[in-house]
């Protein structure tokens, strides 16, 4: 969906709902913008995964230590230690606000440590106002929701709301700025961050 249309606010909606909390036992959440490095993103992942009750690893395994996380640069042992630690749990993994990924390779490259889980139910999200991101990410296996604005009856009161707050209209809105408001919410294509901003 477009910048500002609600794709990071409705996936941490999701990702803090209780039940959400309750299904999952690991939730990660790495904001990725315009730096799709897959060695710096693993590496980010892992830092966010607790380590096995009791830290039976050592850390040349990259076990119980975000430093080891922070100091390797070897991609397989950083994926190997994320696979150790998802292993036997249900994660949710949120990659926010991908603006570029070079190819299809590099996605099932980042991919590789999450694919060997073995409980069921695990889910990996991603938002992205790229159509084309999007399309490559549904070839290796994942759906897509497109979120679209508001539709224009709804986002006029919603832009209404955000112009008066809580407050009453002016007496002679309907009759002298009515018109013009509707013209100005009609150019922010059901944008509501666009709503917002404009108060």
């Amino acid at each position: 969906g477009m910048g500002g249309v609600g794709k990071t606010t409705f996936t941490t909606h999701l990702y803090n709902d209780a039940r959400t909390q309750d299904h999952f036992q690991v939730r990660v959440w790495v904001c990725v913008s315009t730096d799709f490095d897959v060695l710096k993103l693993t590496r980010e992942i892992l830092g966010c995964i607790p380590a096995s009750e009791g830290g039976g690893r050592p850390a040349s395994e990259g076990g119980g230590s975000s430093r080891v996380a922070n100091e390797t640069t070897n991609l397989d042992q950083l994926q190997k230690s994320i696979s150790h630690r998802l292993k036997s749990k249900r994660f949710l993994i949120v990659l926010d606000d991908i603006w570029k990924c070079d190819s299809e390779d590099q996605w099932k490259t980042l991919l590789a440590p999450f694919t060997k889980g073995e409980a069921k139910g695990s889910m990996l999200l991603v938002t992205t106002r790229f159509p084309n991101l999007a399309q490559m990410i549904e070839t290796v296996g994942f759906g897509s929701l497109k979120l679209v604005g508001l539709e224009p009856n709804d986002f006029f009161t919603f832009f209404e709301a955000c112009i008066f707050g809580e407050e009453d209209k002016p007496e002679k809105y309907e009759d002298e700025f009515a018109g013009i408001a509707r013209k100005i919410a009609n150019k922010l294509k059901g944008s509501p961050l666009a709503a917002q901003h404009r108060r």
